[in-house]
C-alpha cells in the first residue's frame, strides 16, 4: 500500500500559519514555492491572501486570549506584534473597537468575517487524519462526514448534560438579546434557542 499524499492546501495553510513563518517569503520557503506561486494558491484555494488570513487568525487568537483573562500587553507580544500600539491599531481596525473593549466570551465570540470558514479554534482544533490505518473509514483521510459526525454527537451530548444541570428560568432566561449568528435561523438569544 503506498504513501497517501498530502492535501496540498492544509500544506499552504500550515505555512501560513506556522508561527515562525512572519513573511510572505518564510511561509512559500515553507512551501518549497515562489512567493508569487504560494500567494496564487492559497487566494485560490482559501480565498483570502496568505497574509491576509494570517493577520485575521491571529487576531481572532487574540481575541480568545484576552477573553480568557491575557492582557493586551502579554497577547500582542505573544502574537507576533513588535508593540502594544501596532497591536492595538490592527485589532481596532479589524473589530471596530481597541482591545480592552473587547465583550466577555459570553457574549461575543472572537471570529472575525472570513470567505472560506477558516477560524481560530481553541483550545482544540479539527482534527482529519492522513493516513493512521487505525481510523475507520474509507480514502487516505478517513470518511469526513462520519469523522465530524462523531465529534458533533459527542459535542451535543456535553451541551445536553450542562444545560440538564439548569433550571427553567436560566434554561430560558434572554442572555444576548439581539445574537443572530446564523441569519437564516431566527435569533439566538437563551440557552434554549
Amino acid at each position: 500500500m503506498s504513501e497517501p499524499r498530502p492535501d496540498p492546501l492544509r500544506m499552504l495553510l500550515d505555512a501560513v500559519l506556522d508561527d515562525a513563518n512572519d513573511d510572505l517569503d518564510a511561509m512559500a520557503g515553507e512551501a518549497y514555492t515562489s512567493q508569487f506561486h504560494f500567494a496564487r494558491q492559497v487566494r485560490q484555494g482559501s480565498g483570502e491572501s496568505p497574509v491576509a488570513l494570517r493577520r485575521r487568525v491571529t487576531l481572532e487568537r487574540a481575541a480568545w486570549q484576552l477573553q480568557r483573562g491575557a492582557s493586551v500587553t502579554e497577547t500582542a507580544f505573544a502574537n507576533g506584534y513588535g508593540s502594544v500600539e501596532g497591536f492595538s491599531r490592527a485589532f481596532a481596525r479589524a473589530y471596530g473597537h481597541p482591545p480592552t473593549a473587547l465583550p466577555p466570551a459570553d457574549r461575543s465570540g472572537h471570529w472575525l468575517p472570513a470567505p472560506n470558514g477558516i477560524h481560530f479554534h481553541s483550545p482544540t482544533a479539527l482534527y482529519v487524519d492522513a493516513g493512521d490505518s487505525r481510523t475507520a473509514g474509507s480514502g487516505p483521510a478517513g470518511d469526513v462526514v462520519e469523522i465530524m459526525s462523531r465529534h458533533d454527537v459527542a459535542d451535543i451530548g456535553v451541551l445536553i448534560d450542562a444545560v440538564a444541570q439548569l433550571g427553567d428560568d436560566e434554561y430560558t432566561r434572554r442572555r444576548l438579546p439581539g445574537s443572530r449568528p446564523r441569519s437564516w435561523d431566527g435569533p439566538d438569544e437563551s440557552r434554549r434557542r
